[in-house]
């Protein structure tokens, strides 16, 4: 094992042996947010190892109302990417997602680059399709400390992470490459639009009334929400 594998392989021990600890701590807590300071403290470990100053900042707002992930995760001082993290168990596949989780994933489907993970799964998609196959470490994070992570799930895990580190923007050349980047994120925003319709304390619902009254004086119907 190279150095730089071997870093990763005592950071993502690390990783598994705080969540072991935090859940196993005889107190109340939401299993996704014990993920949370141990990820963040892996994530800047297994940076240095691959020479990247990583950092993630938490609850990062995107534009408008298209969500928050988790963490926007920033490599020497660039935005790199999204993790979006799930409570242990419910792994990295948004295809078996249900309620929030899937609601949450048609909006994210749309990032560029994001990681899901629940600990246990990571998997890296891109506009909604996943890059390479989902990696698992060997054991539970949640109950078998250390032990949990095996010097082979370097091989998979290694991958993965340094792809999502090295996304770089493509800038399309050509007409059609340019709706094809453009069509993902004009189905969120059109998603956004008919939420904020279906709201009747939204902004949007007011300037659709008012433009409304102002093309069709003395008509007083309800602004459709579809």
């Amino acid at each position: 094992m190279t150095k730089p594998d071997q870093l990763i392989f005592q950071a993502l021990q690390q990783f598994a042996a705080s969540v072991t600890a935090k859940m196993k701590a005889l107190a109340a807590g939401e299993p996704e947010d014990q993920l949370r300071s141990p990820l963040e403290a892996f994530l800047s470990e297994a940076g240095k190892a691959i020479g990247r100053n990583i950092i993630a900042k938490g609850e990062s707002q995107l534009p408008g109302r298209l969500g928050i992930p988790d963490y926007a995760v920033l490599a020497d001082k660039l935005l790199a990417g999204y993790i979006e993290l799930k409570g242990p168990g419910k792994g990295a596949n948004p295809d078996h997602y249900k309620g929030h989780d899937r609601k949450q994933w048609k909006r994210f489907q749309s990032l560029p680059n994001i990681i899901y993970t629940d600990g246990n799964e990571w998997g890296l998609y891109r506009s909604g399709k996943r890059v390479g196959a989902l990696v698992g470490l060997s054991g539970d994070i949640t109950k078998s400390g250390k032990s949990a992570v095996k010097p082979q799930d370097v091989d998979a895990f290694k991958p993965l992470l340094t792809d999502f580190l090295s996304w770089d923007p493509i800038i399309p050349k050509e007409a059609k490459a340019l709706a094809e980047l453009l069509a993902p994120l004009c189905r969120m925003l059109r998603q956004e639009v008919n939420d904020a319709l279906e709201d009747a304390n939204s902004p949007l619902v007011k300037v659709a009334k008012d433009w409304r009254d102002l093309l069709f004086p003395g008509h007083h119907d309800t602004v459709s929400s579809r």
